[in-house]
């Protein structure tokens, strides 16, 4: 186990900045003293923390050591409360804080760096009061009523929220996440899983030579973007949701991560870009853990971001497209958003990025390779054009009810549910004949078509599935063209088209 100085000479490490800002040899002597006088290892990390926190307080607020007053550390415990995950406002945490670098001021003073060494104690005074409460700011570190004045002098807010030993946590997390993965009853999920991402990145040789690279995008996609079959929600979700990991504030900031596809238009710093959001044109910076390998100005990228604007992890995909390549990816995506919003009236990019991260993956590629071949097959007629999704309500009808029973023993998803449910309420809204054959025929026949359209089926030479259920076939070939007909189905119809389906809109079948 790593002791206080190896993560001291790891932070000062990572990035040389920190040294002017709060000298490295300064707080290393500090922490010396104070195990020579007798403090623990595990003591000593609790007072790295607090310098941590006041080192990367200082650079934000852009003041020096000599600067600091009482009101300046009175902003401090403020400023980290509020963008600094591991603090919270508490009596005894403030005081801990305040008792750290009270200590570091007397310790820089008897080494003739600092004139006085009273600041921390005098905020202190400031911020505690005597019944065990915080004076000044709340819970969440704002100012209370009648100290809003202190905000104008306040330090400016980080590009993002900060976690204290990041690479760690991170690492211990994901540790975790896949142990919890490893139980047999996620091995559904990521077969599905393994099998959307190899369709959409033409990658089938998980062990071949470029495994590495293979893995880390495939535990990127399926962490933040894949919906779970049964949940409809994100793995890192269904994780956060079993409360077990040590790293809860992280794991909330992860689940916050959207999947985006941007450019970049200049670099402002070492790690931060002006970049534009390529379907909405928002402009924001971003900061980047990993650098792109090329000229950024004539790529086009793709990652998940959490909300502060920082990359939610270090696979950043990246795909080069001229000008007229990104003019043809920019109108293939519209319309799957189109389509989509058929589905979805007044959707977003965000919203359809969410539900199908994996289509603009496997359409940037089409197009980089040939993007004169690249289109969007089918346009909307004006019956979809102005098609409203049904109702549905909580009551499941006898057919919806064996529907439910073959999701149970299907690959199919709650998701995929819930658009067979409607193309069954659309049909008898439009009055087709329900009671001409058995529950289990319209339940099958539904079935059917929702495979015809999402998996070309008879494009693919592909019989009826559901014979085998023992159902007559003169049956089941009559409900299922009773519902093509009624509803007046489409190739690739869009009320009823799943991720799997907008996946097969740019295979050989449509």
């Amino acid at each position: 186990m790593e002791n206080v100085y190896d993560l001291v000479n790891e932070f000062y490490k990572n990035d040389e900045g920190w040294d002017y800002i709060l000298s490295h040899s300064d707080v290393e002597a500090f922490l010396r003293k104070l195990a020579w006088q007798g403090e623990t290892d595990q003591e000593l990390k609790k007072h790295w923390v607090h310098m941590m926190m006041l080192c990367i307080y200082m650079e934000n607020a852009d003041v020096v050591l000599e600067e600091i007053t009482a009101d300046t550390l009175v902003d401090a415990v403020s400023w980290c409360a509020r963008y600094v995950v591991d603090f919270v406002i508490t009596y005894r945490e403030v005081k801990a804080f305040l008792d750290t670098i009270g200590q570091f001021f007397v310790f820089m003073k008897d080494a003739g760096k600092l004139e006085s060494s009273v600041a921390p104690y005098l905020a202190e005074q400031m911020l505690l009061n005597d019944d065990g409460t915080v004076a000044i700011v709340d819970s969440d570190g704002s100012f209370l009523p009648g100290e809003k004045g202190r905000e104008e002098n306040s330090a400016p807010p980080p590009m993002g929220r900060i976690f204290l030993n990041a690479g760690r946590a991170l690492e211990g997390l994901m540790n975790e996440i896949h142990k919890f993965f490893q139980n047999s009853r996620f091995n559904l999920d990521l077969d599905r899983a393994v099998n959307f991402y190899n369709d959409a990145t033409g990658r089938v040789d998980p062990e071949g030579p470029n495994a590495d690279e293979y893995w880390r995008g495939f535990w990127d996609y399926f962490l933040f973007d894949y919906r779970m079959r049964l949940e409809d929600y994100t793995p890192l979700e269904c994780f956060r949701d079993s409360h077990i990991s040590r790293y809860p504030n992280l794991l909330r900031e992860m689940c916050g991560a959207h999947l985006s596809l941007f450019t970049i238009e200049n670099e402002v710093d070492v790690d931060r870009y002006f970049c534009h959001d390529f379907m909405d044109y928002n402009s924001y910076l971003l900061v980047f853990s990993v650098r792109p390998e090329d000229d950024p100005r004539h790529l086009v990228f793709m990652e998940n971001l959490f909300d502060n604007r920082s990359l939610g992890m270090n696979y950043l995909q990246q795909y080069a497209l001229k000008p007229m390549a990104q003019k043809r990816l920019r109108e293939v995506l519209s319309a799957c958003l189109a389509w989509y919003r058929v589905q979805h009236p007044g959707a977003i990019w965000r919203d359809f990025m969410a539900r199908h991260p994996l289509v603009p993956q496997k359409v940037i590629r089409k197009v980089e390779a040939n993007p004169a071949a690249v289109v969007f097959p089918y346009e909307l007629t004006e019956r979809l054009k102005n098609y409203r999704p049904p109702e549905l309500g909580k009551d499941l009808s006898e057919v919806e009810k064996l529907l439910k029973e073959l999701l149970a023993v299907t690959r199919f998803s709650t998701y995929d549910f819930m658009l067979m449910r409607r193309m069954w309420n659309d049909f008898v809204k439009e009055g087709g004949c329900t009671g001409e054959y058995p529950s289990e025929v319209w339940a099958s026949a539904l079935m059917e078509n929702f495979l015809e359209i999402n998996e070309k089926r008879a494009a693919r030479f592909q019989p009826f599935l559901l014979e085998t259920m023992g159902l007559s076939r003169y049956n089941l070939t009559g409900a299922y063209m009773d519902l093509r007909t009624e509803l007046e189905l489409k190739p690739s119809d869009p009320r009823y088209l799943n991720e799997r389906g907008y996946l097969m809109l740019f295979s050989p079948y449509v």
